[in-house]
């Protein structure tokens, strides 16, 4: 599964903060995912995915994690509709989206030429 950071998205947050504090903001967004995701890795219960898929689809959208955003806004309706089979279906996939993520902006907060590359 390939996923992509929309670079437009990224542009507009460089202009409203700076870009200096761009790389920052990459890195706690980095940070989240890797806390969502030991989250995911616990056996969570249905309301505990709603609850991660919830805060993700926000986060993932602000950050230009377009792909993230959507299958987290597809988890949570699932989960508010009580879907548990969807959830055990489609968490490995969630989970593998989530750890893609934090690691692309990981990479991408600590590489200023991959910023630049971007704009």
């Amino acid at each position: 599964m390939t996923t992509s950071i929309n670079a437009s998205t990224i542009k507009r947050l460089a202009e409203e903060v700076g870009q200096d504090t761009v790389s920052l903001l990459l890195k706690v967004f980095s940070d989240e995912l890797e806390q969502y995701l030991r989250q995911l890795s616990d056996q969570p219960s249905v309301s505990q995915v709603r609850e991660i898929s919830h805060a993700i689809k926000s986060s993932a959208a602000s950050f230009g994690a377009d792909d993230l955003a959507e299958m987290a806004q597809e988890c949570e309706s699932r989960m508010k509709q009580g879907q548990a089979d969807w959830m055990q279906e489609h968490l490995p996939e969630f989970r593998q989206m989530v750890q893609g993520m934090a690691l692309e902006y990981k990479q991408l907060a600590s590489n200023d030429e991959l910023i630049n590359r971007l704009f």
